[in-house]
């Protein structure tokens, strides 16, 4: 099972509503999950193959918000 984190700006009970279903269409409602008291409000998207980024991040986009790998984030601070 692949599991990758996500850096995101979505920060509140009404913004995860709005992300729920582009999410849910892009990697199913039961492989993903937010935490919204992280300090990056982490998104973790599960998947028991490879996780399509892109196919992700898209996604999010969409719904209004960003989104960006947490290593990638990390690595360019």
């Amino acid at each position: 099972m692949e599991i990758i984190n996500y850096k995101t700006n979505i920060n509140s009970e009404k913004a995860l509503t709005r992300l729920a279903p582009y999410l849910d269409r892009a990697v199913g409602a039961s492989n993903w999950q937010l935490n919204l008291h992280d300090e990056d409000r982490t998104l973790s998207v599960f998947s028991p193959g490879l996780v399509n980024e892109q196919v992700v991040v898209n996604a999010v986009h969409h719904a209004g918000f960003m989104a960006m790998n947490l290593d990638d984030y990390y690595s360019i601070c």
